[in-house]
């Protein structure tokens, strides 16, 4: 089965430079969700920031997807349990997690973590249903968790024996992790149900996951301030991170196709440093170069190998 995009207004242009440049704003808006939720990470809860994101989300798309949606019910009842998964993987893990990772590290620390999502998702493949890697593609692998490896420790080696991980980087790699599971089994979606209807279907499987630990959080940790701020968070990540930017990269991948498209997702990293380096005042320093070396590396790699493959 193939991952069929969500359909995009047809006012958009179809030409591979417009999808590279849908692809990049979409890179742009997720670069700069990662950044936000560094910023306001004092005073916006990460349970909070991620269940209004996919709620408000939800109740904006709704209107639009209503009829296709009670069209297509019966498959969604058939198919509850995978759905539920990629609600589980895709949207209340990943973004939560994400969120709360930035409470501990820099945003650019996380968004170096999020560019080997691409290079993870092949391992899971084989893991999973023993699709098989090309050489070039593990080796790929391989120099990329390098460079990860280097950003983790802050280039430190001596943090292997001490075991002193920053936890929000291990948080990231959570996130990581549960975004590259996303990837690998949305490829394995129902076929006959609409994409409108599965990207609401589980908007909403996610929103009704996230509810209980967003009850507890606000009754136990902190409640959602209601301050401009964090009512620009919350138009944001509902606006720019999960309908424009979907609608972006959905549209661009239809065009360019997944082995291309993908890779624009490399340059989140960029966004997000470029952002927290002008307002955080975070600095970059010569592990952070050095790792993204090694994933620019990896990179190359796996580039090289889906146009020869």
């Amino acid at each position: 089965m193939t991952f069929r995009p969500v359909p995009s207004p047809q006012s958009l242009a179809a030409s591979p430079l417009a999808a590279a440049l849908l692809l990049t704003i979409s890179s742009a808006c997720w670069g700069g969700n990662i950044f936000l939720g560094r910023l306001v990470h004092a005073e916006v809860p990460p349970v909070g920031l991620s269940f209004w994101r996919w709620t408000l989300a939800l109740l904006i798309l709704l209107p639009f997807a209503w009829p296709r949606l009670k069209r297509d019910l019966p498959e969604i009842r058939r198919h509850w349990k995978s759905l539920a998964m990629l609600a589980f993987f895709g949207m209340a893990a990943f973004h939560t997690a994400l969120y709360l990772s930035v409470n501990y590290t820099t945003a650019t620390n996380a968004a170096l973590l999020v560019a080997i999502c691409p290079l993870l998702v092949p391992v899971l493949s084989w893991a999973l249903f023993r699709e098989a890697i090309a050489g070039r593609i593990l080796l790929a692998t391989l120099i990329s968790l390098l460079g990860v490896a280097v950003v983790v420790l802050r280039g430190d080696l001596g943090q292997l024996r001490t075991l002193s991980f920053n936890k929000g980087d291990l948080i990231m790699l959570v996130a990581v992790f549960t975004w590259s599971m996303y990837t690998v089994l949305v490829k394995r979606r129902p076929a006959s149900l609409h994409p409108l209807s599965l990207l609401v279907a589980t908007m909403l499987m996610a929103t009704v996951m996230l509810a209980p630990a967003y009850l507890w959080e606000s009754a136990m940790v902190r409640t959602m301030p209601v301050t401009p701020s964090a009512l620009f968070a919350v138009a944001y990540v509902v606006v720019f991170a999960s309908l424009l930017a979907f609608l972006c990269f959905n549209r661009g991948i239809e065009v360019l196709g997944p082995n291309k498209g993908g890779l624009f997702l490399h340059l989140i990293p960029v966004f997000a440093a470029l952002l927290a380096l002008v307002f955080l005042g975070e600095r970059l320093q010569a592990f952070h170069a050095v790792g993204i070396a090694a994933i620019a590396a990896g990179i190359a790699l796996a580039a090289t190998a889906k146009k020869s493959a």
